[in-house]
């Protein structure tokens, strides 16, 4: 039974747990504990107002923040009850919507999950379709295209001015024929798991209904994220009962290049009835230094719910501001500040966090730590999942599962290679498209047919026999998945496979690991979530499996400003505070400069206990090198809590290096006395 204590909580927090019924926006500003708040606000309504588990839904953007809430959640009322309340992202809620419902939409079950390589496939294929081969038309920009008309949840030629764009009609095309070509497939991409279940809720009275019975509680995690298609979904759901609890930050909205819409947050009191405000402004995290700083920045902004973050830490360091003459000092700077730091204060390497406003400013910085033989981790590095041999053993497993999923058959059936010609595969495609029928299908009539030659048709045979052989062991959930899938990689040969065609015995033996990483994350989903090959999936496709790593690395971490939110370090340096780099060259004009403002903020708010900014005073361009003026976002700071000065005049440089000779001075001491 959940343990309710009023002690635990501020009082604006209280008012937020205890809230009854009807829409309410928490606004919840840097570091003040809203996903506590959201847990304890499930515990209260599941022990307290005893209210179904089933009942609740709380949706969140990543795929940690949702394993923290379900986690926390847990701990409170018990694994039990969490499981049965629907605790997750956006985009697994909705997939499994599609799971039960999307034959309603002309669909067949099961369906397949594609990822941005998957599309990336179909695009060119539609290009090739409209004569557009090796035109202008980037697939990579074709996707990001179809991904902006998805989630603003209209025509393509609705958008801002795409009637008037002279490829506006063209553009409009390629959206529609990408999207006959992947319902034919029978394949979901990312954004599909939001807008078809909208388009279900939209075309289907009764399964709105539904699920606006079934749902009664939804609470929605940063909530500044949320995109024109997500808040659609949460109309839909909320038109009867609207006990919307959203959580989040309007001067934490940096997502609008992904769709995200911050008119959602500031205007939710005019988009709902009876809507109650609770600001969330005591800071848990950070100094009242830092948040007097942050408190002056974003205060710039005129667009914003007007909050004043505050700490019960009121001391605190001041901000340093330096300036450096190149960008190898600035790095050379930071480094060797680290460095100082870590001994004299005797903090770990964990401790310390690099932001910065575009990927390419870690060069110069990730050279600095080589150089001074420092560990670091650079955030959002290459995945587990992007692996040639994990995502040829992924489309195994969908292949077995189901044989509508064309993409996958196509990348296995010559993977390894079973001999099967170019002109094979051409009069495969030939019969699916003249016989109306699947290439699975098509697969399985020329096998048994007289058409091909005897070799391919025996090779057609066996391939059909090895995925009929696993669709079967696999939907029989009588063995072990892991176990399965180890017997599928022995009868592919995929092991002799990967030996055969890597470039070194080094190269195939972390191949090798990959693959038994896949089978363990395979077991360990098993353990987690049961014997169900479509829901691991469907985990696959919205959270691809990981190399199992230290949770939390003694290395310095390097990241753009963009990855830092939600995160929060001892020590924090913010790189390159220039005019073109933050706010960005792209960037100077409204919206998008307030938005940079936010970023800034966001940049600011991470530090627990101290922050240091830098930027140069030239930079090389091409060929040629610029003077650099500082941004504009510094002179924004107080002076009575920023110290300003250069990389070698600092007061905390100073400090520092007469800490470290004092340090050195007892270490010889004691030295000395050992020898004596």
């Amino acid at each position: 039974m959940y343990q309710f204590d009023r002690n635990l909580f501020n009082p604006q927090q209280l008012e937020a747990v205890l809230h009854n019924e009807g829409p309410i926006l928490v606004l919840a500003g840097a570091g003040s504990g809203k996903t506590r708040i959201i847990a304890h606000r499930i515990a209260y309504l599941i022990d307290y107002r005893n209210v179904d588990p089933a009942s609740i839904v709380a949706v969140s953007f990543t795929n940690k923040a949702a394993r923290e809430l379900r986690q926390r959640v847990a701990q409170l009322i018990g694994d039990a009850k969490a499981k049965r309340s629907h605790l997750s992202t956006f985009h697994a809620l909705g997939a499994n919507i599609l799971r039960t419902h999307i034959p309603r939409l002309g669909w067949k079950l099961p369906f397949a999950i594609i990822d941005t390589d998957d599309q990336l496939s179909i695009i060119r294929n539609v290009l090739k379709d409209l004569h557009l081969q090796g035109s202008t038309y980037d697939p990579q920009m074709l996707l990001g295209f179809i991904s902006k008309v998805k989630t603003a949840h209209v025509a393509p030629l609705d958008l801002p001015g795409m009637r008037w764009k002279p490829q506006g009609r063209t553009l409009a095309k390629i959206f529609d024929h990408y999207q006959i070509v992947r319902k034919s497939m029978n394949a979901v991409d990312f954004d599909d798991m939001i807008a078809l279940p909208t388009e279900i809720f939209e075309t289907c009275e009764d399964v709105r209904q539904q699920y606006a019975k079934s749902w009664q509680y939804l609470l929605v995690d940063e909530y500044q994220d949320t995109n024109a298609l997500q808040f659609r979904m949460l109309q839909l759901l909320c038109r009867e009962r609207a006990n919307l609890m959203v959580v989040g930050d309007d001067d934490q909205s940096i997502y609008a290049f992904r769709g995200a819409d911050s008119s959602h947050i500031l205007e939710f009191p005019k988009l709902f009835e009876n809507v109650k405000v609770v600001s969330l402004e005591q800071n848990y995290r950070s100094t009242q230094v830092i948040l007097d700083a942050a408190n002056a920045v974003i205060a710039r902004n005129t667009v914003r719910h007007p909050k004043k973050l505050w700490s019960q830490v009121r001391e605190g360091e001041k901000i340093q501001s330096i300036s450096c003459t190149t960008p190898e000092e600035e790095a050379g700077f930071v480094i060797e500040q680290i460095a100082q730091l870590k001994g004299v204060k005797n903090l770990s390497y964990r401790d310390f966090a690099i932001l910065y406003r575009t990927n390419p400013q870690s060069r110069v910085i990730e050279e600095k730590l080589i150089e001074s033989m420092l560990p670091y981790r650079i955030v959002g590095g290459s995945k587990f999942y992007e692996h040639a041999e994990i995502r040829d053993l992924i489309f195994y497993l969908r292949a077995a599962f189901s044989f509508h999923d064309e993409l996958a058959l196509r990348r296995i059936i010559n993977t390894p290679r079973r001999g099967i010609a170019a002109a094979a595969l051409g009069h495969l495609d030939e019969v699916s498209k003249s016989e109306k029928i699947s290439f699975f299908e098509a697969v399985k009539a020329e096998s048994q047919g007289t058409t091909l030659q005897p070799a391919a048709r025996l090779k057609l045979t066996e391939f059909v026999n090895l995925l009929e052989t696993y669709h079967r062991r696999f939907m029989a959930k009588s063995e072990p998945l892991a176990t399965i899938l180890d017997s599928y990689i022995k009868d592919i040969h995929y092991i002799e496979y990967i030996q055969s065609s890597s470039n070194s015995d080094e190269n195939a033996q972390r191949r090798r690991e990959n693959i038994d990483e896949l089978v363990n994350a395979l077991a360990a989903f098993e353990r987690r979530e049961g014997r169900d090959l479509f829901a691991f999936l469907q985990n696959v496709a919205l959270e691809p499996p990981q190399k199992e790593e230290e949770e939390n690395p003694d290395e310095i971490t390097l990241m753009t400003l963009h990855s830092s939110k939600g995160l929060e370090f001892a020590y924090v340096f913010i790189v390159g505070c220039e005019e073109n780099l933050l706010p960005h060259a792209n960037s100077l004009n409204e919206p998008a400069l307030s938005e940079e403002r936010r970023l800034f903020y966001v940049g600011i708010t991470r530090a627990k206990k101290h922050l240091t900014i830098t930027y140069t005073q030239n930079r090389r361009k091409m060929y040629e090198t610029i003077d650099i003026t500082p941004s504009r976002f510094l002179s924004d700071i107080p002076e009575s809590v920023i110290e300003k000065t250069d990389s070698s005049d600092s007061e905390t440089a100073q400090k520092l290096r007469k800490e470290q000779e004092k340090i050195m001075e007892q270490r010889f001491a004691q030295m000395r006395a050992l020898f004596n």
